[in-house]
């Protein structure tokens, strides 16, 4: 029996290294926006929870359906209200809620936005378990997030873009980002007068997923090499096909010479006895 189920257990394992191919899994879903419950899973925060003006809100979009909104107003500027040590403000975004467990997307190497941007600057945030103690901590990894304006499109960002900050400052140090034990991922405007002018804005999302990009090139090479070799097979059949009809041509057409010399003889033949005839 032990033997029978090590065999059954080999199989499945043959069967899934087959299905994710030779780089593994090609990509993994990780957030859709199309109801409630999946906006549920996301908070919003902004500089207003210390005395600035900007707002975030995450809320169902009216068009297309089942994607959802990022929207809000964003502002530089300080309120009455505000804490002692806030000397300028400007900053909104949204993050997910940590799961039970962390997100273990080491087999992956790039996240992957579909958004639609409004010509504004944003950034997507990644935050992981420290290295060295098990927790959350401040560091959170940043990369700019280019929606273009006005248009779906899918936005590819490579893990190797995203750079350690630190409070919102990119730390210097090298330290290599635990993609096996990612906890939250979050989106949020570029601050900075530079990148951003003050008003409304607004960011469609439809979804965000992990990809494994050297699967996702190998199954487009294989099945670009899938297309080829079947294109070739095609022009080799139609080469044989063609072939075949030449040399029936030319066989049909040998036959009407013998066909035509044997006519031809024939009639000389009998040319030749009417003219002895006539002579008689």
């Amino acid at each position: 029996m032990s033997l029978l189920r090590r065999l059954l257990r080999s199989t499945d394992e043959f069967i899934e290294r087959a299905r994710r191919g030779p780089y593994g899994e090609s990509s993994r879903m990780l957030f859709r926006f199309v109801n409630s419950e999946d906006l549920a899973l996301w908070s919003t925060f902004s500089d207003a929870e210390v005395g600035g003006k900007s707002t975030a809100a995450l809320q169902p979009a009216e068009e297309p359906k089942g994607t959802a909104l990022f929207t809000g107003s964003y502002s530089t500027e300080v309120g009455e209200g505000a804490h002692a040590r806030l000397r300028r403000s400007g900053y909104a975004g949204i993050s997910s809620a940590p799961k039970d467990a962390p997100m273990d997307l080491e087999d992956f190497d790039a996240l992957v936005f579909r958004v639609r941007g409004d010509g504004r600057q944003y950034i997507a945030s990644i935050r992981c378990e420290n290295w060295l103690v098990d927790e959350r901590s401040n560091d959170v990894w940043q990369a700019f997030l280019f929606a273009c304006k006005g248009e779906w499109s899918e936005v590819e960002i490579p893990l190797s873009r995203f750079l350690l900050t630190w409070k919102g400052k990119v730390v210097e140090e090298v330290v290599e980002l635990n993609s096996k034990r990612i906890t939250t991922l979050g989106i949020s405007l570029a601050g900075g007068d530079q990148l951003q002018p003050q008003g409304q804005y607004g960011l469609g999302l439809d979804w965000i997923a992990a990809r494994n990009t050297r699967t996702h090139d190998y199954d487009a090479a294989a099945a670009e090499a899938a297309a080829g070799a079947s294109g070739a097979e095609g022009e080799a059949e139609a080469a044989a096909r063609e072939e075949g009809s030449g040399e029936g041509g030319g066989k049909g057409k040998n036959n009407a010479e013998s066909t035509g010399s044997a006519g031809g003889s024939n009639a000389a033949g009998s040319g030749s006895s009417g003219s002895g005839g006539l002579v008689m």
